[in-house]
């Protein structure tokens, strides 16, 4: 099927309840020009590939801000959400899936409106220096974090002055994560309590490195030296704190006293608990060699691999589904912590030595991941994403609990949009490599995929095909990979292109 075929049929397939920049009828011709496009093997990676950029076009929103980009398709302001129905929940997934898009320079404004307009960029806790550095970095945008420095500095001052704890790590809870209901967070008896969590300081670590990465590019050897020693402070308290031999776990002290040491030892009754997002910090590289078998628990149906994918925790905890219904996180499949835990496995197979996880493994992930993005609709099965999963059966639950009892909004979570599919096949399965100079792939689908293509890639400015031919017997480009240039750089139709 070509993608002008899968856009049609989206569209023909789809309730279109809210318009934003790019209607329906607009898409295929914006996709083409603008999305990169895979073929392989395995038309449910492709097909999911090809939803997932219809689906992000639906959120771009062109406003006196400039261009935005939404988590919910709604018509009413959400009364969590800021300015434009925006929440910086989601910016680092934003960034890191649209950056593959030909005019993703459109995103420097909303770069610009959470560093210095009116977005509420500290709402909740996410890697938004990192994604904001990766993105700039991707796009050929070196500049603007030059020209940016200082409110990127002082993005990170403010969680430093807010968050930091005596014994140097950050504290949150798992609302301000956009986690609610964890076994971590929340006591037996309904508390919700501040606590050193995995997420919050991977982010920290992040944006820490991407920080310093940032001041070395100005010439400024001080002042990245200083937060490269920053982020050693706060791997070795994360290892040092956090793990407990097995795995990384949050710690919420009942007393919430963070003028202290916080050890293991304060994590309440109830609350110990090993869940998905303990993989965070290897997404950015966090965690010194050794710990890799933590990794084995990916592939354990006691631990956290359910029918429909990975659990946000244990399922051999005893507080697994505590409480299942609604956006909660004891226990339910969450595209957005998929995306992060599959990002942690990637960085794994590219830096780490290790025997625990394989490419193989990775593409059973994505696959899984993948087969998430249905829903029957009218007795009809469609191409749909939306917030939570229920673990043992494909049932986007929160929505069918909404519908079947009334809840306002029922429907908002249709195109959800927290969480990335496209980065992770590039990355992942066709293995790009986000840090190179020049567009460098060393695929991981061998002996799995005999064939991708990827069309329309853009890479540092610059548009690509790329081939993969296992035996060179069905592109007729010889063994492996071959790569194409096609345009020269244009950072005014990058910038402007709709």
């Amino acid at each position: 099927m070509t993608y002008t075929e899968y856009f049609r049929r989206f569209n023909a397939n789809d309730e279109e309840q809210v318009i934003q920049w790019i209607p329906n009828d607009a898409a295929e011709t914006f996709l083409l020009k603008n999305a990169p496009r895979l073929y392989c093997p395995d038309k449910t990676v492709e097909e999911t590939f090809a939803f997932r950029t219809w689906t992000i076009r639906k959120h771009l929103k062109q406003t006196e801000d400039g261009c935005v980009l939404t988590e919910f398709l709604v018509n009413e302001q959400l009364k969590w959400a800021g300015k434009h129905n925006t929440i910086n929940a989601p910016l680092t997934h934003h960034l890191n899936e649209y950056r593959w898009f030909k005019n993703a320079d459109l995103l420097l404004d909303y770069i610009g409106f959470f560093l210095e307009g009116d977005g509420q960029a500290y709402a909740y806790h996410t890697p938004a220096l990192t994604a904001m550095v990766r993105f700039c970095l991707l796009t050929d945008n070196e500049q603007f974090l030059k020209e940016h420095i200082d409110s990127l500095e002082r993005y990170f001052l403010y969680w430093e002055s807010e968050h930091r704890t005596a014994c140097g790590l950050y504290r949150s809870n798992d609302d301000r994560e956009g986690t609610e209901v964890t076994i971590s967070g929340t006591t037996p008896d309904k508390k919700r309590l501040y606590g050193l969590r995995p997420l919050m300081n991977a982010c920290m670590y992040g944006d820490a490195c991407a920080l310093a990465q940032v001041f070395e590019m100005v010439g400024d050897k001080e002042k990245s030296a200083h937060y490269r020693q920053r982020a050693e402070e706060i791997r070795e308290g994360v290892e040092r704190i956090l793990w407990d031999g097995t795995f990384f776990k949050a710690i919420h002290p009942l007393d919430q006293n963070f003028d202290r040491e916080i050890t293991l030892s304060d994590i309440p009754e109830g609350c110990d608990a090993r869940e998905l997002m303990g993989y965070i910090p290897w997404a950015f590289g966090l965690p010194s060699a050794g710990k890799e078998h933590a990794f084995a628990l990916l592939k354990d149906a006691r631990s956290f691999r359910a029918t429909t994918g990975l659990t946000t925790a244990e399922i051999s905890n005893p507080r697994f589904m505590y409480r299942p219904n609604g956006c909660t996180w004891n226990g339910n499949v969450w595209p957005y912590s998929t995306s992060y835990a599959i990002g942690a496995v990637i960085e794994l197979l590219t830096s780490y030595e290790q025997d625990v996880m394989t490419n193989a493994d990775l593409y059973d992930l994505i696959q899984t991941y993948a087969k998430m993005h249905y829903s029957m609709e009218d007795g009809k099965r469609v191409n749909f994403v939306d917030e939570v999963m229920s673990p043992f059966e494909p049932v986007w639950s929160r929505r069918a609990q909404a519908k079947a009892t009334g809840a306002w909004l029922a429907d908002r979570g249709r195109d959800y949009n927290h969480s990335t599919f496209v980065d992770l096949v590039l990355r992942g399965l066709c293995g790009i490599d986000e840090h190179a100079e020049t567009l460098t792939v060393k695929p991981r689908i061998g002996g799995i995929w005999p064939w991708f293509k990827l069309e329309n890639l853009t890479f540092r400015g610059e548009t690509y095909t790329v081939y993969y031919d296992e035996d060179g017997t069905v592109f007729g480009k010889g063994t492996g990979v071959t790569i194409e240039k096609h345009s020269e750089k244009d950072s005014q139709e990058r910038r402007t292109s709709c």
